[in-house]
Protein backbone atom coordinates (compact mmCIF):
# COMPACT_ATOMS: atom_id res chain seq x y z
CA UNK A 1 0.00 0.00 0.00
CA UNK A 2 2.38 2.63 -1.70
CA UNK A 3 1.43 6.19 -0.36
CA UNK A 4 2.32 9.75 -0.83
CA UNK A 5 3.50 13.29 0.73
CA UNK A 6 -0.29 14.88 0.81
CA UNK A 7 0.81 17.28 2.79
CA UNK A 8 1.28 21.41 2.10
CA UNK A 9 2.52 22.94 5.23
CA UNK A 10 3.11 26.44 3.86
CA UNK A 11 3.02 29.56 6.07
CA UNK A 12 -0.99 30.22 5.50
CA UNK A 13 -1.46 26.89 7.09
CA UNK A 14 0.95 26.48 10.08
CA UNK A 15 -0.69 29.81 10.87
CA UNK A 16 -3.93 28.61 10.96
CA UNK A 17 -3.24 25.35 12.36
CA UNK A 18 -1.65 27.28 15.36
CA UNK A 19 -4.82 29.35 16.02
CA UNK A 20 -6.74 25.60 15.49
CA UNK A 21 -5.03 24.00 18.34
CA UNK A 22 -4.73 26.68 20.69
CA UNK A 23 -8.82 27.25 20.36
CA UNK A 24 -9.38 23.37 20.27
CA UNK A 25 -7.15 22.73 23.56
CA UNK A 26 -8.68 25.67 25.52
CA UNK A 27 -11.51 24.34 24.75
CA UNK A 28 -10.80 20.67 25.84
CA UNK A 29 -8.88 21.82 28.40
CA UNK A 30 -11.38 23.66 30.30
CA UNK A 31 -13.92 20.46 29.59
CA UNK A 32 -11.37 18.01 31.21
CA UNK A 33 -12.61 20.08 34.51
CA UNK A 34 -16.19 19.44 34.35
CA UNK A 35 -17.49 16.56 35.83
CA UNK A 36 -17.59 12.97 34.22
CA UNK A 37 -14.27 14.28 32.66
CA UNK A 38 -11.39 15.31 34.80
CA UNK A 39 -7.96 14.04 36.53
CA UNK A 40 -6.56 11.04 33.89
CA UNK A 41 -10.03 10.19 32.38
CA UNK A 42 -9.99 14.28 31.73
CA UNK A 43 -6.32 14.47 30.30
CA UNK A 44 -6.68 11.20 28.07
CA UNK A 45 -9.53 13.31 26.28
CA UNK A 46 -7.12 16.13 25.79
CA UNK A 47 -4.85 13.48 24.82
CA UNK A 48 -7.10 12.33 21.96
CA UNK A 49 -7.71 15.89 20.49
CA UNK A 50 -3.87 16.45 20.57
CA UNK A 51 -2.39 13.09 19.23
CA UNK A 52 -5.46 13.58 16.42
CA UNK A 53 -4.23 17.46 15.27
CA UNK A 54 -0.78 16.45 15.28
CA UNK A 55 -0.97 13.21 13.37
CA UNK A 56 -3.69 15.43 10.97
CA UNK A 57 -0.95 17.67 10.16
CA UNK A 58 2.48 16.34 10.85
CA UNK A 59 1.80 12.72 10.64
CA UNK A 60 3.46 11.96 6.94
CA UNK A 61 6.22 9.64 8.45
CA UNK A 62 5.63 5.58 9.14
CA UNK A 63 6.42 6.27 12.97
CA UNK A 64 3.10 7.84 13.15
CA UNK A 65 1.29 5.01 13.07
CA UNK A 66 -2.29 4.17 14.19
CA UNK A 67 -0.48 1.93 16.96
CA UNK A 68 1.36 5.04 18.16
CA UNK A 69 -2.06 6.98 18.63
CA UNK A 70 -3.19 5.12 21.89
CA UNK A 71 0.30 5.03 23.10
CA UNK A 72 0.86 8.89 23.06
CA UNK A 73 -3.23 9.08 24.68
CA UNK A 74 -2.04 7.13 27.53
CA UNK A 75 1.54 8.21 27.92
CA UNK A 76 -0.50 11.81 28.43
CA UNK A 77 -3.11 10.71 30.81
CA UNK A 78 -0.69 8.50 33.29
CA UNK A 79 1.68 11.18 34.27
CA UNK A 80 -1.73 13.12 35.33
CA UNK A 81 -0.38 14.92 38.70
CA UNK A 82 -2.77 17.18 41.01
CA UNK A 83 -2.39 20.71 42.31
CA UNK A 84 -4.03 20.38 45.35
CA UNK A 85 -3.19 23.96 47.06
CA UNK A 86 -0.81 24.71 44.90
CA UNK A 87 -2.64 26.90 42.63
CA UNK A 88 -3.63 29.78 45.15
CA UNK A 89 -0.10 30.11 45.98
CA UNK A 90 0.53 32.69 43.53
CA UNK A 91 -1.56 35.22 45.23
CA UNK A 92 0.92 35.08 48.47
CA UNK A 93 -0.91 32.43 50.83
CA UNK A 94 -0.64 29.44 51.56
CA UNK A 95 -4.41 27.55 52.47
CA UNK A 96 -4.39 24.66 55.07
CA UNK A 97 -6.41 22.20 52.93
CA UNK A 98 -8.60 21.79 55.96
CA UNK A 99 -11.79 23.66 57.51
CA UNK A 100 -11.55 22.21 60.62
CA UNK A 101 -8.93 20.32 62.64
CA UNK A 102 -6.11 22.66 61.86
CA UNK A 103 -4.35 25.96 64.28
CA UNK A 104 -4.50 28.10 61.25
CA UNK A 105 -6.26 27.89 58.18
CA UNK A 106 -3.83 30.23 55.95
CA UNK A 107 -0.60 31.45 55.81
CA UNK A 108 1.59 34.83 54.20
CA UNK A 109 4.23 33.12 51.95
CA UNK A 110 6.40 34.82 48.94
CA UNK A 111 4.38 35.00 45.85
CA UNK A 112 7.40 33.96 44.02
CA UNK A 113 7.36 30.74 45.81
CA UNK A 114 3.48 30.20 44.15
CA UNK A 115 5.37 31.20 40.86
CA UNK A 116 7.77 28.66 41.43
CA UNK A 117 5.94 25.42 42.25
CA UNK A 118 3.35 26.52 39.78
CA UNK A 119 6.17 25.80 36.96
CA UNK A 120 7.36 22.67 38.06
CA UNK A 121 3.73 21.52 37.93
CA UNK A 122 3.76 22.17 34.81
CA UNK A 123 7.09 21.03 33.39
CA UNK A 124 6.27 17.66 35.16
CA UNK A 125 2.60 17.33 33.58
CA UNK A 126 3.02 15.83 30.33
CA UNK A 127 7.00 14.36 30.07
CA UNK A 128 6.09 11.09 28.61
CA UNK A 129 3.90 12.36 25.66
CA UNK A 130 6.14 14.65 25.26
CA UNK A 131 9.21 12.32 24.99
CA UNK A 132 7.48 10.06 23.08
CA UNK A 133 6.11 13.26 20.53
CA UNK A 134 9.42 14.24 20.01
CA UNK A 135 10.63 10.96 18.95
CA UNK A 136 8.06 10.71 16.37
CA UNK A 137 9.42 13.43 14.43
CA UNK A 138 13.47 11.84 15.21
CA UNK A 139 15.21 9.73 12.49
CA UNK A 140 16.74 7.94 15.33
CA UNK A 141 14.87 4.13 15.05
CA UNK A 142 13.02 4.08 18.37
CA UNK A 143 12.00 0.15 19.41
CA UNK A 144 9.85 -0.70 22.31
CA UNK A 145 12.96 -1.17 24.26
CA UNK A 146 14.19 2.50 24.06
CA UNK A 147 10.51 3.58 25.27
CA UNK A 148 10.72 1.40 28.16
CA UNK A 149 13.78 2.59 28.78
CA UNK A 150 12.62 6.43 29.22
CA UNK A 151 9.76 5.43 30.88
CA UNK A 152 11.81 3.13 34.14
CA UNK A 153 13.74 6.19 33.91
CA UNK A 154 11.07 8.40 34.50
CA UNK A 155 9.50 6.99 37.14
CA UNK A 156 12.51 4.99 39.16
CA UNK A 157 14.09 8.86 39.35
CA UNK A 158 11.01 10.32 40.37
CA UNK A 159 10.60 8.09 43.08
CA UNK A 160 14.28 8.29 44.77
CA UNK A 161 13.38 12.30 44.35
CA UNK A 162 10.05 11.68 46.18
CA UNK A 163 11.95 9.84 49.30
CA UNK A 164 14.86 11.89 49.39
CA UNK A 165 16.05 15.54 47.86
CA UNK A 166 12.86 16.78 46.50
CA UNK A 167 12.18 17.39 50.33
CA UNK A 168 14.86 19.63 50.34
CA UNK A 169 14.15 21.50 47.49
CA UNK A 170 11.28 21.86 49.26
CA UNK A 171 12.42 23.70 52.22
CA UNK A 172 14.26 26.27 49.78
CA UNK A 173 11.74 27.24 47.64
CA UNK A 174 8.62 27.31 50.36
CA UNK A 175 10.37 27.05 54.06
CA UNK A 176 6.56 27.69 55.11
CA UNK A 177 5.12 24.83 53.08
CA UNK A 178 7.60 22.84 55.53
CA UNK A 179 7.13 24.77 58.33
CA UNK A 180 3.21 24.14 58.88
CA UNK A 181 3.24 20.75 57.73
CA UNK A 182 5.45 20.00 60.94
CA UNK A 183 3.32 21.79 63.27
CA UNK A 184 0.16 20.25 62.01
CA UNK A 185 1.77 17.24 63.03
CA UNK A 186 2.93 18.12 66.17
CA UNK A 187 -0.50 19.63 66.22
CA UNK A 188 -2.20 16.21 65.74
CA UNK A 189 0.46 14.37 68.38
CA UNK A 190 2.07 13.12 65.49
CA UNK A 191 6.16 13.34 66.33
CA UNK A 192 7.41 12.76 63.00
CA UNK A 193 9.33 14.73 60.60
CA UNK A 194 7.30 15.84 57.48
CA UNK A 195 9.98 14.43 55.44
CA UNK A 196 9.49 10.81 57.76
CA UNK A 197 5.58 11.28 58.15
CA UNK A 198 6.06 11.35 54.09
CA UNK A 199 8.24 8.22 53.69
CA UNK A 200 5.70 6.16 56.29
CA UNK A 201 2.81 7.33 54.44
CA UNK A 202 4.55 6.74 50.92
CA UNK A 203 1.69 8.31 48.07
CA UNK A 204 -1.19 7.91 50.52
CA UNK A 205 -3.08 11.51 49.60
CA UNK A 206 -5.89 9.93 51.49
CA UNK A 207 -3.91 10.30 54.61
CA UNK A 208 -2.33 13.48 54.20
CA UNK A 209 -5.72 15.19 53.30
CA UNK A 210 -6.53 14.77 56.93
CA UNK A 211 -3.48 16.97 58.36
CA UNK A 212 -3.61 20.95 57.54
CA UNK A 213 -1.18 21.76 55.31
CA UNK A 214 -0.62 17.90 54.48
CA UNK A 215 -1.97 17.38 51.03
CA UNK A 216 0.22 20.95 49.97
CA UNK A 217 3.31 19.00 51.55
CA UNK A 218 2.57 15.85 49.35
CA UNK A 219 1.95 17.37 46.17
CA UNK A 220 4.57 19.61 46.65
CA UNK A 221 7.29 16.90 46.95
CA UNK A 222 5.66 15.11 44.12
CA UNK A 223 6.01 18.35 41.82
CA UNK A 224 9.13 18.95 41.97
CA UNK A 225 10.22 15.27 41.82
CA UNK A 226 8.04 14.63 38.42
CA UNK A 227 9.74 18.01 37.09
CA UNK A 228 13.02 16.70 37.67
CA UNK A 229 12.20 13.12 36.30
CA UNK A 230 11.15 14.86 33.47
CA UNK A 231 14.26 16.98 32.57
CA UNK A 232 16.42 13.89 33.15
CA UNK A 233 14.06 11.75 30.52
CA UNK A 234 14.70 14.45 28.16
CA UNK A 235 18.74 14.37 29.00
CA UNK A 236 18.96 10.12 28.74
CA UNK A 237 17.44 10.52 24.90
CA UNK A 238 19.89 13.21 24.59
CA UNK A 239 22.91 11.79 25.86
CA UNK A 240 22.05 7.39 26.08
CA UNK A 241 20.16 7.86 22.74
CA UNK A 242 22.11 10.95 21.38
CA UNK A 243 19.09 12.12 20.11
CA UNK A 244 18.82 15.82 20.18
CA UNK A 245 15.53 16.26 18.60
CA UNK A 246 13.98 14.24 20.67
CA UNK A 247 15.26 16.13 23.76
CA UNK A 248 14.88 19.45 22.32
CA UNK A 249 11.02 18.84 21.45
CA UNK A 250 10.26 17.08 24.93
CA UNK A 251 12.12 19.91 26.85
CA UNK A 252 9.99 22.38 25.08
CA UNK A 253 7.00 21.26 25.32
CA UNK A 254 7.46 20.60 29.30
CA UNK A 255 8.36 24.30 29.34
CA UNK A 256 5.62 25.42 27.34
CA UNK A 257 3.45 23.81 29.70
CA UNK A 258 4.88 25.14 32.26
CA UNK A 259 4.48 28.36 31.25
CA UNK A 260 0.66 27.99 30.53
CA UNK A 261 -0.46 26.29 33.21
CA UNK A 262 1.54 29.56 35.54
CA UNK A 263 0.43 32.43 33.14
CA UNK A 264 -3.25 31.06 33.52
CA UNK A 265 -2.94 31.06 37.20
CA UNK A 266 -3.53 35.16 36.95
CA UNK A 267 -7.39 34.73 36.89
CA UNK A 268 -7.22 32.82 40.07
CA UNK A 269 -4.70 35.25 41.67
CA UNK A 270 -7.59 38.03 40.41
CA UNK A 271 -10.34 36.31 41.37
CA UNK A 272 -11.83 38.48 44.24
CA UNK A 273 -12.35 35.06 46.27
CA UNK A 274 -8.55 34.84 46.11
CA UNK A 275 -6.68 37.62 45.89
CA UNK A 276 -3.97 38.72 48.76
CA UNK A 277 -1.16 40.75 47.55
CA UNK A 278 -3.04 42.23 44.59
CA UNK A 279 -6.20 43.38 46.54
CA UNK A 280 -5.47 46.89 45.21
CA UNK A 281 -6.49 45.89 42.01
CA UNK A 282 -9.89 45.84 40.70
CA UNK A 283 -11.53 43.42 38.90
CA UNK A 284 -14.08 42.71 36.76
CA UNK A 285 -17.16 40.81 38.34
CA UNK A 286 -16.78 37.88 36.36
CA UNK A 287 -14.00 36.96 37.97
CA UNK A 288 -15.62 36.14 41.03
CA UNK A 289 -15.75 32.38 41.45
CA UNK A 290 -14.90 31.86 38.30
CA UNK A 291 -11.01 31.91 38.15
CA UNK A 292 -10.72 28.65 38.44
CA UNK A 293 -12.56 27.70 34.83
CA UNK A 294 -10.60 30.60 33.20
CA UNK A 295 -7.41 28.96 34.81
CA UNK A 296 -8.42 25.74 32.54
CA UNK A 297 -9.16 27.33 29.75
CA UNK A 298 -6.63 29.49 29.13
CA UNK A 299 -4.14 26.72 30.37
CA UNK A 300 -5.19 24.80 27.46
CA UNK A 301 -5.43 27.77 25.10
CA UNK A 302 -1.45 28.73 25.64
CA UNK A 303 -0.33 24.86 26.07
CA UNK A 304 -2.11 24.28 22.11
CA UNK A 305 -0.69 27.63 21.18
CA UNK A 306 2.53 26.77 22.27
CA UNK A 307 2.65 23.13 21.06
CA UNK A 308 1.19 24.17 17.94
CA UNK A 309 3.94 27.08 17.11
CA UNK A 310 6.69 24.45 18.29
CA UNK A 311 5.88 22.11 15.78
CA UNK A 312 5.37 25.00 13.26
CA UNK A 313 8.70 26.89 13.90
CA UNK A 314 10.79 23.50 13.44
CA UNK A 315 12.92 22.72 10.36
CA UNK A 316 11.59 21.98 7.12
CA UNK A 317 13.41 18.63 7.50
CA UNK A 318 11.74 17.52 10.57
CA UNK A 319 8.02 18.67 9.24
CA UNK A 320 8.06 17.97 5.14
CA UNK A 321 7.46 14.00 6.06
CA UNK A 322 9.01 10.91 4.17
CA UNK A 323 7.53 11.07 0.80
CA UNK A 324 6.73 8.21 -0.67
CA UNK A 325 6.23 4.82 1.57
CA UNK A 326 4.74 2.27 2.61
CA UNK A 327 3.64 1.45 6.04
CA UNK A 328 5.64 -1.19 8.02
CA UNK A 329 3.72 -3.51 10.35
CA UNK A 330 4.18 -1.78 14.02
CA UNK A 331 2.95 -5.62 14.89
CA UNK A 332 4.09 -8.25 13.31
CA UNK A 333 1.82 -10.56 14.06
CA UNK A 334 -1.42 -9.71 12.38
CA UNK A 335 -4.04 -11.18 15.21
CA UNK A 336 -2.23 -9.58 17.86
CA UNK A 337 -2.27 -6.00 15.62
CA UNK A 338 -5.79 -6.13 14.73
CA UNK A 339 -6.34 -6.60 18.79
CA UNK A 340 -4.37 -3.83 19.47
CA UNK A 341 -5.95 -1.65 17.07
CA UNK A 342 -9.27 -2.52 17.29
CA UNK A 343 -9.19 -2.56 21.56
CA UNK A 344 -6.89 0.39 21.76
CA UNK A 345 -6.42 2.70 18.68
CA UNK A 346 -10.51 2.06 18.36
CA UNK A 347 -12.47 0.98 21.39
CA UNK A 348 -10.15 2.71 23.89
CA UNK A 349 -9.71 6.02 22.20
CA UNK A 350 -12.70 6.43 20.53
CA UNK A 351 -15.24 5.11 22.61
CA UNK A 352 -14.00 4.72 26.29
CA UNK A 353 -12.84 8.59 26.19
CA UNK A 354 -16.25 9.74 25.49
CA UNK A 355 -18.47 6.62 27.06
CA UNK A 356 -17.20 7.28 30.76
CA UNK A 357 -17.82 10.83 31.43
CA UNK A 358 -21.70 10.70 29.13
CA UNK A 359 -22.16 7.63 31.16
CA UNK A 360 -21.35 9.41 34.47
CA UNK A 361 -23.74 12.87 33.43
CA UNK A 362 -26.23 10.50 32.96
CA UNK A 363 -25.74 8.75 36.43
CA UNK A 364 -25.50 12.08 37.89
CA UNK A 365 -29.26 13.04 36.35
CA UNK A 366 -30.35 10.15 37.12
CA UNK A 367 -28.85 10.39 41.06
CA UNK A 368 -30.99 13.99 41.12
CA UNK A 369 -34.09 12.58 40.03
CA UNK A 370 -33.83 9.41 42.48
CA UNK A 371 -33.56 6.74 40.32
CA UNK A 372 -30.38 5.61 40.81
CA UNK A 373 -28.28 5.50 44.44
CA UNK A 374 -25.08 5.43 43.16
CA UNK A 375 -23.60 7.07 39.78
CA UNK A 376 -20.58 4.89 39.91
CA UNK A 377 -22.85 2.02 38.89
CA UNK A 378 -24.35 4.05 35.58
CA UNK A 379 -20.73 4.89 35.07
CA UNK A 380 -19.54 1.43 35.15
CA UNK A 381 -22.43 0.13 33.50
CA UNK A 382 -22.63 2.33 30.64
CA UNK A 383 -18.59 2.81 29.72
CA UNK A 384 -18.56 -0.81 29.94
CA UNK A 385 -21.78 -1.13 27.37
CA UNK A 386 -20.95 1.47 24.72
CA UNK A 387 -17.17 -0.01 24.52
CA UNK A 388 -18.74 -3.39 23.97
CA UNK A 389 -20.86 -2.31 21.35
CA UNK A 390 -18.04 -0.33 19.75
CA UNK A 391 -15.71 -3.43 19.92
CA UNK A 392 -17.56 -5.39 17.35
CA UNK A 393 -17.52 -3.37 14.33
CA UNK A 394 -13.72 -2.16 15.48
CA UNK A 395 -12.68 -5.57 15.54
CA UNK A 396 -14.38 -6.71 12.23
CA UNK A 397 -12.54 -4.06 10.29
CA UNK A 398 -9.42 -4.68 11.84
CA UNK A 399 -9.27 -8.43 11.61
CA UNK A 400 -10.61 -7.52 7.80
CA UNK A 401 -7.34 -5.67 6.59
CA UNK A 402 -5.04 -6.47 9.25
CA UNK A 403 -5.58 -10.52 8.69
CA UNK A 404 -7.57 -11.36 5.86
CA UNK A 405 -5.73 -8.17 3.22
CA UNK A 406 -2.57 -8.12 5.24
CA UNK A 407 -2.34 -4.47 5.41
CA UNK A 408 -0.32 -2.70 7.82
CA UNK A 409 -3.03 -0.41 8.90
CA UNK A 410 -6.67 -1.19 10.68
CA UNK A 411 -8.16 0.89 7.71
CA UNK A 412 -7.45 1.54 4.26
CA UNK A 413 -6.59 4.97 4.81
CA UNK A 414 -3.52 6.68 5.37
CA UNK A 415 -3.12 7.57 9.07
CA UNK A 416 -2.94 11.51 8.86
CA UNK A 417 -5.70 11.32 6.46
CA UNK A 418 -8.24 9.48 8.80
CA UNK A 419 -6.70 11.88 11.83
CA UNK A 420 -7.74 14.77 10.05
CA UNK A 421 -11.43 13.19 9.38
CA UNK A 422 -11.56 11.99 13.31
CA UNK A 423 -10.66 15.02 15.27
CA UNK A 424 -13.42 17.65 14.12
CA UNK A 425 -16.28 14.36 14.57
CA UNK A 426 -14.86 13.55 18.18
CA UNK A 427 -14.52 17.44 19.09
CA UNK A 428 -18.24 17.89 18.44
CA UNK A 429 -18.94 14.49 20.39
CA UNK A 430 -17.45 16.21 23.27
CA UNK A 431 -18.91 19.19 23.28
CA UNK A 432 -22.13 17.52 23.25
CA UNK A 433 -21.53 15.42 25.98
CA UNK A 434 -20.34 19.03 27.80
CA UNK A 435 -23.18 21.31 26.76
CA UNK A 436 -26.50 18.67 26.38
CA UNK A 437 -25.80 16.06 29.52
CA UNK A 438 -26.71 17.90 32.94
CA UNK A 439 -23.54 20.11 32.89
CA UNK A 440 -24.70 23.01 35.95
CA UNK A 441 -23.33 26.28 34.17
CA UNK A 442 -25.74 25.13 30.39
CA UNK A 443 -28.42 24.19 32.69
CA UNK A 444 -28.22 27.90 34.71
CA UNK A 445 -27.98 29.43 31.42
CA UNK A 446 -31.29 27.57 29.44
CA UNK A 447 -33.18 27.85 32.96
CA UNK A 448 -32.59 31.50 33.46
CA UNK A 449 -35.85 34.16 33.09
CA UNK A 450 -35.41 35.63 30.18
CA UNK A 451 -38.50 37.16 30.02
CA UNK A 452 -38.21 39.10 33.19
CA UNK A 453 -35.84 41.41 31.40
CA UNK A 454 -37.38 44.56 30.22
CA UNK A 455 -34.51 46.06 28.39
CA UNK A 456 -30.93 45.60 26.10
CA UNK A 457 -28.92 47.14 28.77
CA UNK A 458 -30.18 44.18 32.00
CA UNK A 459 -29.53 41.35 29.11
CA UNK A 460 -25.90 43.09 28.54
CA UNK A 461 -25.35 43.51 32.73
CA UNK A 462 -26.20 39.71 32.77
CA UNK A 463 -23.37 39.11 30.25
CA UNK A 464 -21.13 40.38 33.05
CA UNK A 465 -21.88 36.95 35.31
CA UNK A 466 -19.67 34.55 34.94
CA UNK A 467 -21.43 31.80 33.86
CA UNK A 468 -22.45 33.74 30.78
CA UNK A 469 -18.70 34.42 30.09
CA UNK A 470 -17.67 30.85 30.18
CA UNK A 471 -20.44 29.79 28.32
CA UNK A 472 -19.43 32.24 25.63
CA UNK A 473 -16.03 31.56 25.87
CA UNK A 474 -16.72 27.85 25.00
CA UNK A 475 -19.04 28.45 22.77
CA UNK A 476 -17.33 30.95 20.56
CA UNK A 477 -13.86 28.80 21.02
CA UNK A 478 -15.76 25.55 19.54
CA UNK A 479 -17.51 27.83 16.62
CA UNK A 480 -14.15 28.78 16.03
CA UNK A 481 -12.65 25.39 15.83
CA UNK A 482 -14.80 24.46 13.54
CA UNK A 483 -14.68 27.50 10.99
CA UNK A 484 -11.12 27.27 11.07
CA UNK A 485 -10.07 24.35 11.04
CA UNK A 486 -12.12 23.15 7.38
CA UNK A 487 -10.22 25.66 5.89
CA UNK A 488 -6.71 24.71 7.80
CA UNK A 489 -7.55 20.80 6.10
CA UNK A 490 -8.40 22.01 3.10
CA UNK A 491 -5.27 24.08 2.36
CA UNK A 492 -3.15 21.51 3.90
CA UNK A 493 -4.09 18.88 1.91
CA UNK A 494 -2.24 18.82 -1.56
CA UNK A 495 -4.07 17.99 -4.39
CA UNK A 496 -2.67 14.99 -6.47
Amino acid sequence: MELTQTRNLSPAVKTLSIFVCAVMTGFMWRDRGSHGFGSMWGMFAVGVALVLFIFAFYGNRKKMSYEAIPAAVILLGITNGGWGTLNHQIGGYLGSGMDELSFVQQVEINPFSGVGIMLLLGFGWMPLFAVFIGSLFSKRDYKIRHYVILIAVYYVVMLALQASLSHFILKFINPQAVEYFAKSLEFQGITDSPMMAYLKHFGDAGWAKKIAFGRNYFTSVEVISSAISALVTSLVALIAFRDKVTALISTAMNFICALSITLADIFLVLDPQNRRWLTHIGAPRFLTNNGWPLWEFFTGFLLGLGIALLLACLPKKLTEGEGRFEYEPAIADNKIRAAYNAVLTFVFTFAVTLARPLSMRIGSLLLEKGIVSDEEIITIIGTVAIGVIAFIPCVIIAKKNAVSRGLAVPVKMRTDDFCMKALPAYIAAIAGIMFLTGDSMTETLITFPYRTLKNPSEFLGILKDGHWVIFLLLISAFLLFNILYPIAAKKAVRKK
